[in-house]
């Protein structure tokens, strides 16, 4: 799936439900699959009944599946490696897509400094003074300090807290990470990452996205840990925290808790969890994905370096697994650079197209030629926010309904053409036939070492080629 935010002209494409990778799922700390479903509440009711130690998988991942337009947004995640717990997973939960938006800021130039002078002494973290009565205003009291999610890791790594991982992780724009450990005095807390500036970053310049307390990390903790409305860890039951806050959006009744989660927006939310045993909160987590004041969303207009690397072919090729194809008389390999298209005379309508796109991300480009316009996603592969002209082309088409370029595909196929011509073309490659009861007939071409998603599709009507699409995404430039 994917989703586009759109702030003044600029869009960013984000998350995507099937990578070229492996499958991506909506954000959230749930358990990590390729294709369907796990039933995380059955799982935490086994691991409580057999306390068997589950470990959390690390993955990395970068969201890539061709797209149609979206109105809405998923975050993408990328997993780390947590140590083991005894304690149930939350319960997965499908979210639907969500809008964020981001403003563009000016970077202000420092001051020199004329001597710089060591210290171990950690910034002050900028928290509220006061807990809120509200609970969707996203806070926890620990310890006598009020944390407000979601915070920058400076903020966070100020209140004494250490990070038990690589912190040199980097995330792309819209990317978070599912866990990542933080220790304290001997305990333990996990949190997640998100980055939703234009530009690539580190851990320790993004922002702690999501905040969770597991009985399992703070055993035998004294810290007095306080929730808006008077709601206490250790202390409170199911009914004092449904008499504080209402009844919750949705809940789990399992053999060995009882679990609530309060909803505000999409990916915001609290889950409050209730030991049957001890009848007594035990586990909290706080998630709040918005954007924070002071991200990098500048946007840098140098070209980057895979688009300094490109070379078109020197040759079409009958090679259907090759992604060339000849385009008004021009060769290329997809993805290609938009600006080679410019440089062979296509012309760029700024205003069906983004000026900008957000490093990892993917625009609009609308480009006209001969009085025909192709409008297609293109994919920024640079690690920096930049202009629409920097990234790449990942899909060209010609259709007898329009538009109508010439098109020519490995093989020598292009409109017109006889279904005889394609099956000859196609017979040695891989390739998937279908008949729509329309009388419309698909040969969709791909490399099964690939995506099914990459693909070079022909469209034959009454025996003759009256579509062509060539479609390449991949995750990464080789």
């Amino acid at each position: 799936m994917f989703a586009y935010l759109r702030k003044k002209k600029y869009t960013v494409l984000v998350f995507r439900r099937n990578n070229h990778g492996g499958g991506l799922y909506d954000y959230g700390n749930y358990v990590i699959c390729h294709e369907g479903k796990i039933d995380q509440q059955k799982i935490g009711e086994m691991k409580m009944k057999k306390k068997v130690i589950a470990v959390l998988l690390a993955v990395s991942f970068v969201i890539s599946v061709t797209a149609c337009a979206g109105n809405g947004q998923d975050i993408e995640p990328v997993m780390q490696e947590q140590e083991p717990k005894e304690e149930p997973e939350m319960e997965e939960e499908s979210e639907p897509e969500d809008e964020i938006e981001s403003e563009e800021e000016e970077a202000e130039e420092e001051p020199e400094v004329e001597e710089k002078v060591e210290s171990n002494v950690k910034p002050a973290a900028n928290t509220p003074s006061e807990l809120s009565d509200d609970l969707y205003d996203f806070q926890v009291s620990i310890d006598g300090v009020v944390y407000q999610i979601p915070m920058w890791y400076s903020d966070f790594e100020a209140l004494g807290w250490v990070f038990d991982e690589d912190a040199t992780l980097t995330l792309s724009s819209n990317q978070h990470t599912l866990s990542n450990r933080w220790k304290k005095d001997g305990f333990s807390v996990l949190t997640s990452f998100a980055n939703l500036s234009m530009n690539t970053v580190d851990l320790t310049n993004s922002m702690v996205a999501s905040l969770k307390l597991d009985s399992f990390y703070l055993r035998d903790c004294t810290w007095e840990i306080l929730l808006p409305g008077g709601i206490q860890w250790g202390v409170s039951s199911a009914d004092d925290i449904k008499a504080a806050y209402g009844e919750p959006t949705r809940d789990y009744d399992g053999e060995n808790y009882y679990q609530m989660t309060y909803q505000y927006d999409n990916y915001r939310q609290i889950r409050l969890q209730v030991d049957k045993e001890s009848n007594a909160l035990n586990d909290i987590e706080i998630e709040n994905i918005v954007a924070l004041e002071g991200a990098d969303n500048s946007v840098d207009e140098t070209v980057p370096d895979a688009v300094k690397a490109y070379q078109a072919p020197s040759s079409l090729g009958d090679d259907l697994y090759s992604f060339n194809v000849e385009l008004e008389g021009n060769l290329y390999t997809l993805p290609c650079p938009v600006s080679e298209l410019l440089e062979n005379g296509f012309r760029l309508n700024e205003e069906d197209s983004d000026e900008a796109v957000a490093s990892g991300n993917s625009g609009w480009v609308s480009l006209n030629y001969n009085n025909q316009t192709l409008r297609v996603l293109a994919k920024n592969y640079a690690e920096y926010a930049t202009t629409i002209e920097n990234c790449f082309m990942t899909k060209v088409e010609s259709s007898d309904n329009g538009p109508k370029f010439e098109l020519t595909i490995p093989g020598n196929i292009k409109r017109g053409d006889s279904e005889a011509d394609v099956e000859k073309a196609v017979k040695n490659f891989n390739v998937k036939e279908e008949t729509s009861d329309s009388g419309f007939t698909y040969y969709t071409i791909y490399d099964l070492n690939g995506s099914s998603l990459d693909h070079y599709q022909i469209i034959v009507k009454d025996g003759v080629v009256m579509k062509i699409e060539v479609s390449n995404s991949p995750k990464k430039l080789d």
